[in-house]
């Protein structure tokens, strides 16, 4: 086979585009896992801090629900992704609701570092999957990937340890949280801005 000088050049062309990607999806999951290894941490830190009876207690500041339930709530989403990487699609509404993960916060911990293994690693293939989400009896199915549905579930489980963190605020006072528990990325790198700017004014 003949190349001619254009088609080299689209060759490599090609091939260098295929590298740039390849570069950007590693450092792409990198973030994303490292991210997600710290949502898991905090949690973790969270959990063993806290008694069975402080776990399951039911709040009425949560609308009678405890913080064991936001903590099942958050990882039943995780075990629905990562059952979906499997066969290709995601169905949240679908999720297996487990008692056991909202009554042994050991269970909790025990799941935690179950979903590590599959999240935190660098072994993440970025596959295609479909969403499906149902509104008034109608399903809607959207393409997705892998690496938007990590996204997706750092900011809903941000979004519950904020929850979590104002049941511990008034319930729970000897809770150590940590420093960005329920504060999406965005807030703490905005008000690290100001702070910074604050110490230069001075």
């Amino acid at each position: 086979m003949l190349f001619y000088p254009c088609d080299i050049c689209v060759i490599i062309q090609n091939y260098l585009y295929r590298i740039i990607e390849d570069r950007t999806y590693k450092h792409k999951i990198f973030m994303l896992t490292n991210i997600t290894s710290d949502t898991f941490l905090q949690l973790r830190t969270i959990i063993h801090q806290l008694s069975d009876a402080a776990f399951t207690e039911k709040l009425e500041l949560l609308s009678g629900s405890s913080i064991g339930q936001h903590v099942r709530h958050v990882l039943e989403f995780y075990i629905c992704l990562s059952e979906g990487i499997k066969t290709g699609e995601v169905d949240y509404d679908k999720r297996v609701r487990n008692l056991n993960i909202e009554n042994n916060p050991y269970y909790a911990i025990r799941l935690l570092d179950e979903l590590s293994t599959v999240f935190c690693g660098d072994e993440i293939a970025e596959t295609p999957l479909t969403n499906t989400i149902e509104f008034n009896g109608v399903g809607v199915v959207a393409n997705s990937s892998v690496s938007r549905e990590l996204i997706y579930l750092i900011e809903h489980s941000i979004h519950h340890y904020a929850i979590i963190g104002i049941a511990l605020r008034s319930h729970f006072r000897n809770v150590e949280i940590p420093h960005h528990f329920g504060v999406a990325y965005s807030t703490a790198k905005h008000k690290m801005s100001l702070e910074s700017e604050l110490i230069h004014q001075h």
